[in-house]
């Protein structure tokens, strides 16, 4: 699962989860481990979705456990070319606080 204290970065071609109580690294990997390309410079994104970070960055789509940063698949897209990837996707931990969120107003509504 995902550490729910972690945030986690993408700078200069590497993936982080940072511990947000003290700042500290709890691990770093560096994304041409994982498939050839320069991204040093690239622009990128990160989306998450229950225990999986998904990577999109320069033309090439990246799948990361978010527990320890190894690498569950990678896509190079090929065909797309190698520009930013943007990525939408709610994910079930979204839609949930969206619904809970809904009911507690709702709720407040209610109680007026």
């Amino acid at each position: 699962m995902k550490r729910k204290n972690a945030l986690y970065i993408l700078c200069n071609g590497r993936v982080a989860a940072i511990d947000k109580a003290n700042g500290n690294i709890l691990w770093e990997i560096k994304l041409k481990e994982y498939a050839k390309g320069s991204y040093s410079y690239a622009v990128g994104q990160i989306n998450m979705e229950n225990d999986k970070l998904y990577i999109g960055i320069s033309g090439v789509l990246f799948c990361l456990n978010a527990k320890d940063g190894s690498l569950v698949w990678v896509n190079e897209l090929k065909g797309w070319g190698y520009s930013y990837v943007s990525m939408g996707n709610a994910g079930e931990e979204a839609q949930a606080a969206a619904v809970q969120q809904a009911a507690s107003s709702a709720a407040v509504i209610a109680s007026t």
